[in-house]
């Protein structure tokens, strides 16, 4: 939303201000909940947090390379790149740490020996 400001003489006669930021933090939420409920209804359910883990990583990743080759100010009063890998940095450091590695494991070793 952009701030729109009207001056005239030394005082500021109207001014409009993004009194709704919390509406941004709702939104960077809910884009960052968007894969993991995108995963639990395309793969099963004990390999949903580790394959969550290793999305996150690689969107935070991505998100973090584009940001700093574009020269993105991390001081900005909107939400930017930077927010956005936060975010992801955040699901994959919590998916990491609540999954189970070894039912990824066991997935893989089974997986050639299907048919």
């Amino acid at each position: 939303m952009a701030l729109w400001k009207v001056e005239h003489g030394t005082t500021r006669k109207f001014v409009v201000d993004d009194p709704m930021r919390i509406l941004d933090l709702v939104a960077l939420l809910a884009l960052a909940a968007a894969p993991g409920l995108l995963l639990v209804s395309l793969i099963p359910l004990p390999l949903v947090l580790p394959v969550l883990s290793i999305l996150s990583f690689v969107i935070a990743c991505g998100i973090a390379l584009f940001a700093h080759f574009s020269e993105v100010s991390r001081h900005e009063r909107s939400i930017g790149y930077w927010e956005f890998s936060y975010a992801f940095a955040f699901v994959w450091v919590a998916a990491g740490m609540m999954s189970s590695p070894q039912a990824l494991m066991d997935w893989f070793e089974r997986l050639p020996t299907t048919p």
